[in-house]
């Protein structure tokens, strides 16, 4: 239920930004929003909470961040606030996120490897990724030093793993498989 309303609700802000003009400005301002709420919960649990008027809500947020939004992201706010879908604002500012991305033709990707990539290692792996998938890759890394090395690069829906983890593991199934 969450999905579809933070596709309906994402959509429609995208097209009133491409109307507009401002489709990556409002793209920052809702990552802006989603940062203020992890970073002050209680600011996300006033949000979502029955006891609190939607009127008093609305005085809320535009109070922290009337300087730091456009007329049209506040308004989007106080429509959230309204239809009480406040709590669904990360998951559509993630939906929007994917429709500007396909708009500009880039896709988001993740390389995890065992210890932090270099800045040369990630623009050279973004150099690959743009060339073989015909879009403008925006890489970032993780580190997860359980995959021992390699790397697992999950671009949009397609996963690559590379990992000294995954090949151990064949390794391990294939020696199972003669010795039983």
């Amino acid at each position: 239920m969450e999905e579809l309303v933070a596709k309906r609700y994402s959509s429609a802000l995208f097209e009133v930004a491409l109307e507009g003009k401002t489709l990556d400005k409002t793209g920052e301002e809702l990552s802006f929003v989603n940062q203020a709420l992890e970073e002050h919960e209680e600011l996300f649990k006033a949000l979502k909470s029955p006891l609190i008027k939607p009127v008093e809500k609305k005085e809320i947020m535009k109070n922290i961040f009337e300087k730091h939004l456009t007329q049209e992201t506040l308004n989007f706010i106080y429509v959230l606030v309204d239809k009480n879908r406040s709590s669904a604002l990360k998951e559509i500012s993630e939906e929007y996120h994917k429709l500007l991305a396909r708009n500009n033709n880039t896709i988001q990707a993740v390389a995890t490897t065992a210890v932090s990539m270099t800045k040369e290692q990630i623009t050279e792996l973004t150099e690959k990724l743009t060339k073989t998938s015909g879009k403008t890759v925006s890489l970032a890394n993780e580190v997860d030093p359980s995959i021992i090395g390699g790397v697992f690069i999950q671009m949009g829906d397609k996963i690559i793993d590379g990992t000294l983890k995954r090949r151990l593991t064949e390794i391990e199934d294939r020696l199972k498989e003669v010795i039983i």
